[in-house]
């Protein structure tokens, strides 16, 4: 498995890391799991770590994982802080796809400090 949840219980939020070369496959088990996490804990706050993560996804298996994210009420609610390296761009493909992009409230930093500030701003 090239992902890990953790709770972070300083900041309440949950954080998934993503490490080596991530397929689609494991991309939908990850947002499943995490789906399942948030219906049982009250953690409106979601970092997505793909620092030490190579996505090697397909044009339409990046648009199924984004229709499947825009399905996916229990995600409205979360405030949710992309980690990425400068030159990582297939978070920007995926919000591109996403239907409903004012229901979901997101955005990308290259800091986890920054992400964590974001996060648990008022």
């Amino acid at each position: 498995m090239s992902y890990e949840f953790k709770l972070d219980l300083d900041h309440d939020l949950l954080e998934c890391v993503y490490t080596g070369t991530v397929i689609f496959t494991e991309r939908m088990q990850a947002i499943k799991l995490g789906i399942e996490i948030l219906k049982d804990r009250d953690y409106p706050r979601i970092i997505i770590n793909l620092l030490a993560a190579k996505i090697h996804m397909t044009q339409d298996e990046k648009l199924q994982l984004a229709e499947y994210i825009s399905e996916q009420h229990a995600l409205e609610n979360v405030k949710t802080a992309f980690l990425i390296r400068c030159e990582q761009t297939e978070r920007e493909e995926v919000d591109s796809a996403i239907t409903r992009p004012d229901e979901f409230d997101s955005q990308v930093f290259f800091s986890r400090s920054k992400a964590i500030e974001w996060l648990t701003a008022k």
